[in-house]
């Protein structure tokens, strides 16, 4: 049953709507601009915050979203990447985060990949797993975050590929449209610790965006699924207000204002890795990529390092 210190989702949306549509190329802009509004509006409506509300006013505020970004893609127009029918891998064994990494980087136009594509992914794949923690993770599965450490550490460097990538974490369906409309960045994807590979955005027969996915248990060849904005956003895009409800309880908040619930939410974006908690991330080429938010940590000095070891040792 639906919280009654929430507003109607159908009534925000048009209200978002009418704030939206006008004749722009910045679409994408006025939509989170928008959303960001209606965002803390919904929140200040439904405050106080509550183990019982919580989920309702996550359900709320994802119709809108979607909302959001279905009127800024209308906008828009149809997208400018042409994602067409690209080749992509199979995954072996576990390395579904990993294939569908090397599937992004094709998708992308990775010259190394271009000659012998099955061999070279499965060498890629081997190198990610050697070069990252399997601690808690099943066979040679790994994690968004294990991406995101891989590529930052400068590994790829180690194998003969043209161009650099980098992965930023999203829990944004608005920032998602925007960048496969481009064509700028691809979606990584975790659930249920599988991946998948959306690597374009296109209109249905009734006119309406859906993301192209790739499943990596698929054969190698050409293929995907058309997934709507609304699967998209409530089975694959992190959001981080279902980490809300393990703040609550007997021994924790029994309740959260709108400006304490944004806090906590605030924390969450600047970060740059949330472990294995973030399950979406956008693959962009290193020149393309946003900043990181938070800077690298300054390696110590030699001596410092080698005392370091000596003491560990």
């Amino acid at each position: 049953m639906r919280s009654s210190s929430t507003s109607d989702p159908a009534t925000a949306a048009r209200s978002l709507a009418r704030i939206v549509v006008v004749e722009s190329p910045s679409s994408f802009g006025i939509a989170r601009a928008a959303y960001k509004k209606l965002f803390k509006e919904l929140l200040e409506k439904a405050q106080p915050i509550t183990a019982e509300n919580v989920d309702d006013l996550e359900a709320e505020l994802m119709f809108a979203e979607v909302e959001a970004a279905k009127t800024a893609v209308r906008i828009a127009g149809p997208p400018v990447h042409l994602a067409g029918e690209p080749w992509l891998v199979q995954q072996t064994s576990s390395t579904c985060m990993s294939t569908s990494l090397a599937n992004a980087t094709i998708t992308l136009d990775e010259p190394w990949f271009v000659e012998d594509t099955a061999r070279r992914v499965a060498q890629f794949t081997a190198h990610v797993v050697a070069n990252t923690n399997a601690f808690g993770k099943p066979g040679d599965y790994r994690s968004v975050d294990d991406l995101f450490k891989y590529l930052e550490a400068g590994k790829l460097k180690e194998l003969p590929f043209t161009n650099d990538y980098r992965v930023r974490l999203t829990n944004s369906l608005i920032d998602v449209c925007e960048a496969l409309w481009t064509g700028k960045s691809r979606l990584v994807v975790q659930r249920r610790a599988h991946a998948r590979l959306a690597f374009g955005l296109a209109l249905d027969d009734e006119a309406e965006p859906v993301a192209l996915m790739r499943d990596p248990m698929w054969p190698d060849g050409t293929g995907h699924e058309l997934v709507s904005l609304e699967k998209l956003r409530s089975e694959f895009i992190w959001s981080p207000l279902k980490k809300i409800p393990r703040l609550m309880g007997p021994h924790a908040f029994e309740k959260l204002t709108a400006e304490e619930l944004l806090g906590h939410l605030e924390r969450y974006d600047s970060m740059d890795d949330l472990g294995v908690d973030c399950p979406s991330a956008l693959v962009y080429r290193a020149e393309d990529a946003p900043p990181r938010k938070a800077p690298p940590p300054e390696e110590p000095p030699p001596e410092v390092r080698e005392a370091h070891e000596e003491k560990s040792a």
